[in-house]
C-alpha cells in the first residue's frame, strides 16, 4: 500500500526514478489556540519516505507547520530530494 501511495496516490511528488520508493502522506488540521475550532487553510503536511521499498535503507520524514498546502504537496517533494542526495552520497544502487 505505501508503495502504491508514492506510484499513483497522494504522494506521486517523492517518485525517484529507478528507485521503488514507499511512503506516506498527512494533513493535519491546526486547532486554533482557544479551542473553538481549526485554523482555516492551515494544516501540519507531512511525508514519511522509505527508500528501496522492498529492503529499505533511508527513512525521511518531512512536517511543514502552517502551511497552506497538503502534505504531499509541500513534504514529499523535499522528501524526494533529501532521498535522492542521500542515495548518491551513500551509493546506494536501485
Amino acid at each position: 500500500m505505501l508503495q502504491t501511495a508514492v506510484a499513483a496516490g497522494t504522494g506521486t511528488k517523492a517518485q525517484i526514478p529507478g528507485y521503488d520508493v514507499a511512503g506516506k502522506t498527512g494533513t493535519a488540521e491546526i486547532p486554533l489556540p482557544d479551542g473553538s475550532g481549526y485554523a482555516k487553510n492551515t494544516y501540519v503536511g507531512s511525508f514519511i519516505g522509505m527508500v528501496p521499498a522492498d529492503h529499505p535503507r533511508l527513512v525521511v520524514l518531512v512536517a511543514v507547520n502552517g502551511t497552506p498546502m497538503y502534505g504531499g504537496d509541500c513534504a514529499a517533494p523535499a522528501v524526494q530530494k533529501i532521498m535522492r542526495f542521500a542515495l548518491q552520497h551513500l551509493e546506494i544502487a536501485p
